[in-house]
């Protein structure tokens, strides 16, 4: 951002209550969620291919039939089950779920659990054309509903998030100097690299 200076936002704060989703909802998490496992799945068959390759020799367009057969197959039956999981009951979420947003933190609220949770420590904000998807640690999120939120709220989420990434690039240098720390202390013998454990002829000091 120019100069340093933070964005602002235009909305100080705001509550949000989610008391059900939507089949289009549901399909847009399920996508989500399975972005991941779409490119796990490629990465395993582009691997695959190149051990076919590798041993046979064959790099004719016949040796990634196979793989690519699987991966349309698994990609198939994810969208076709995601469509058949859907019920009723999603469309009434009991009790519902409350959100409150503020430029610090925002704050979960189901039945009488409440977390709470700083933008700093928030790893990733999704905006998609129905739902705003508020990740709480690398792999789960919160679905929020567009349709339940004004374009000045969702542009909000999107600043305040933004003008937290310098506090959590210093957040997660601590976290990584106390993990070496800790590391350092709890394996005396052993050389730490810049990655991580050292391995090898280089794992032992000397």
């Amino acid at each position: 951002m120019p100069g340093g200076r933070e964005q602002e936002s235009s909305v100080k704060k705001f509550r949000l209550v989610v008391d059900g989703i939507d089949r289009k909802e549901y399909l847009q998490a399920c996508h989500e969620s399975g972005r991941r496992l779409y490119l796990l799945l490629a990465l395993s068959m582009i691997a695959i291919c190149g051990l076919i390759i590798l041993f046979s020799g064959n790099a004719s367009p016949a040796a990634f039939i196979g793989p690519a057969v699987v991966y349309i197959v698994v990609v198939g039956a994810y969208e076709i089950l995601t469509r058949v999981t859907y019920r009723d009951q999603l469309a009434v979420i009991d009790p519902p779920v409350e959100y409150d947003f503020n430029g610090g933190r925002w704050m979960v609220t189901k039945g009488d659990q409440t977390v709470e949770i700083q933008w700093k420590e928030t790893p990733r904000l999704h905006v998609t054309k129905r739902c705003v998807f508020l990740y709480n640690d690398d792999t789960t999120s919160n679905l929020l509903p567009r349709r339940l939120m004004t374009d000045e709220q969702v542009q909000s989420l999107e600043t305040w998030f933004r003008n937290s990434r310098a506090q959590a690039k210093e957040l997660q240098k601590k976290q990584d100097r106390l993990a070496r720390e800790q590391f350092r202390q709890s394996h005396p013998g052993l050389r730490l690299g810049r990655t991580g454990p050292a391995w090898g002829p280089w794992k032992k000091k000397r």
